[in-house]
């Protein structure tokens, strides 16, 4: 159960991956998501967002999701539609559960937050004030967790103020309780030439899953799985002739 859900992650991340380029929607990328969740039998976890990044902006202005909002269901928000434009870079986050797909927060205290620098407000509690200038002048774009503060006893007092404000954007522990969860991320550059994957992780080999995806996913892949072979190809070649220059 865990390798199929684990299998529709890895290539619904491929698939998002390949759908983000110029011109396209996030709608696009949403429907080819959800088109690889159906075909192996799992949900994507409605929370989870992809997101633009540009330089100190990890969540940017536009955003993608994993699928539709139910229209029953007042958890759900709809990301508002946008377009892909060329020379932008994507976060692509991608989670899928064998259950229904809600995370829910857990008993885990939050201790990881990230500096809104957008977002500005003059704090009233001393604490409140202490705690942001620490974090503007070690952590200003990334984020970081409580215990590298350097009294956390009193960050504790000050933090709610500055999340309560937005001038901090907490991450809590999420936990999806009725089934399995896979979880996969890359980063895409869309260049001139096209959609370039930069990181990622490739999926283990112990994941194998007898389900298949459907036509139009299969298609992607295998030309996903071609490109990445000349690719090496290419590289492997490219080797050989340093070394027979030496």
């Amino acid at each position: 159960e865990l390798s199929k859900c684990a299998v529709a992650a890895y290539n619904a991340m491929l698939v998002a991956a390949a759908s983000i380029s110029a011109g396209k929607t996030n709608t696009d990328v949403t429907k080819a998501v959800d088109r690889v969740a159906k075909a192996y039998g799992v949900t994507p976890i409605s929370s989870v967002r992809m997101h633009q990044m540009k330089r100190y902006v990890l969540d940017g202005v536009k955003e993608v999701a994993l699928k539709e909002p139910m229209p029953d269901d007042p958890e759900e928000e709809k990301v508002p539609d946008c377009t892909f434009e060329q020379a932008e870079v994507y976060a692509v986050d991608v989670a899928m559960s064998t259950g229904d797909g809600k995370a829910r927060p857990g008993t885990l205290r939050t201790t990881v937050y990230k500096r809104n620098v957008e977002q500005q407000y003059l704090l009233k509690v001393k604490a409140s004030r202490q705690v942001l200038a620490e974090v503007d002048k070690r952590f200003p774009t990334l984020p970081f967790t409580m215990r590298h503060l350097n009294d956390v006893r009193s960050a504790k007092l000050g933090i709610s103020e500055c999340v309560n404000h937005g001038l901090l954007t907490p991450y809590p522990s999420l936990h999806e309780y009725s089934g399995k969860v896979a979880h996969f991320k890359c980063t895409v550059l869309l260049l001139p030439s096209g959609t370039t994957r930069v990181t990622g992780l490739s999926i283990p080999e112990y994941f194998k899953t007898d389900a298949q995806p459907d036509e139009e996913t299969q298609k992607i892949l295998t030309e996903i799985a071609d490109a990445e072979a000349k690719k090496a190809a290419k590289k492997a070649a490219k080797k050989k002739n340093k070394k027979k220059k030496k």
